[in-house]
This record gives C-alpha cells, structure tokens and sequence, in this order.
C-alpha cells in the first residue's frame, strides 16, 4: 500500500513516502516554522515522482499549536481532493519510531518552553515498532514519580539537550539527536489504514493537552513602529 505521511508538530518539517515495508522518499528539514512554505511544495514533489498515494497518514500532536494545524489542513484537503482515506497518529509516536537501531525504554519530549513540555514514554522491542507505556501528557516542571527510571533511556527532542532536565528521566539517559521521519508516520498510519481504521476528515482534530501559548510584546508599539517600553 502507498502511504504518504507527513509531520510538522516538532523542530523538523518531515515528509516520507512508502509502498509497503519500502520506503520510497524521507525529506526533513529542521525549520518548521516554515512548513506553511515547504510542506505542499515538498508533497508536489514527491507524488510528481512516485504518483498519488492510496492513503495519507499525518502527525496531530501534541506539539507545535500552528505546525498541526498546517499538516492537518493540508492532509484534509489532499484527502478531499484525491479521494484517499486519512489517518492522524500520534506524533510523539512516530518521533520514537524514528529511533533507528535501539531497542528499549524511549522518552520523547517536544515544543519545550522553560520546564514545560509534551512528552510520552514507549518501548522499542524486537520489531521496533513503539509500544506506549505512558500515554502524552503535559509536563510543567516535575514528572511523575516513577521517574528517574533506574534503566537506561533514550531521550529525543529538546530534552536531550537540557543536561539537568534530562536527569529527571533516568539516572542512565542517552540523549539522541533523531528528527521525526515521515516514513515513520507513514508506517503507523499504514497498519491503521490496512485495518479500515480511517478517520473522518471532517472530524479529525489536533490533539491538544494543554492550551496553546501566547507571546506578549514586551513593549506597546509605537507610532514609529518601535516597542516603548
């Protein structure tokens, strides 16, 4: 089957392609505040060179507030215009997923600002598909109490690279640098899609678990168009 999946939930816009276990085509860059400018061009491009997909899989968070809803409404309106079925998977998911050549306990973090986060803890086994040990949820500061994890973990996403905050997770982390990979989102949304298991466009929603934040100008605007403070 001909998946096409793609993300922008994270620090890296990615779109992948597969047909089948194959993977055809796994694009990423790691500015994805520009998704609203690569994403369809990226798409084009791909379908140009391997045709239209027979579904399309996409990440819905929780992660970036306006990079899911760019990948959302794009998957929407390829699915209304092409006529294929449509799934969302979990985008914390499919960042564990995207661990290459590990096997065990994976904490994912994403759209980190100050001590808060999303996160989701999954376990990569023999078929190194992600099992969820711990559903996403919001962090604000302190984890749950059955961390630190006395195991080794890996650690991906903005946590990685907080060297006293990456401690919380286990006492042995083992911080990795792996972007979301398309084929990563294809993959999850494949099975779901080979199942029957499609979602309504009409109705599917971002997955939102706490409310999106907003920056404040830290001057009022004056009529030069410079902040006073």
């Amino acid at each position: 089957m001909r998946v096409l999946g793609f993300d922008a939930s994270g620090p890296t816009l990615s779109v992948g392609y597969v047909c089948g276990q194959e993977v055809l085509a796994d694009l990423y860059w790691k500015h994805s505040r520009t998704a609203g400018t690569h994403l369809v061009a990226w798409i084009n491009m791909v379908v140009q060179e391997f045709g239209r997909p027979e579904g399309i899989a996409v990440g819905i968070g929780p992660g970036s507030f306006t990079g899911v809803r760019i990948a959302l409404s794009a998957a929407k309106a390829l699915a209304f215009a092409w006529n294929v079925p449509l799934v969302g998977v979990s985008s914390l998911r499919a960042w564990a997923f995207s661990v290459q050549g590990y096997q065990g306990p994976v904490f994912v973090s994403s759209e980190k600002r100050g001590l808060a986060y999303y996160a989701g803890l999954y376990f990569i086994g023999r078929n190194f598909l992600p099992e969820v040990v711990m559903t996403e949820w919001a962090v604000n500061g302190e984890l749950p109490d059955r961390f630190p994890l006395a195991e080794p973990v890996a650690v991906v996403g903005p946590l990685a690279s907080d060297s006293s905050q990456i401690l919380q997770v286990s006492v042995r982390p083992l911080a990795l640098d792996w972007p979301i990979l398309g084929s990563r989102v294809a993959f999850l949304g494949q099975g779901r899609l080979q199942l029957g298991q499609v979602d309504d466009p009409m109705t599917l929603a971002p997955v939102y678990i706490r409310p999106p934040a907003i920056s404040t100008p830290r001057g009022r605007i004056g009529p030069t168009g410079k902040g006073r403070q």
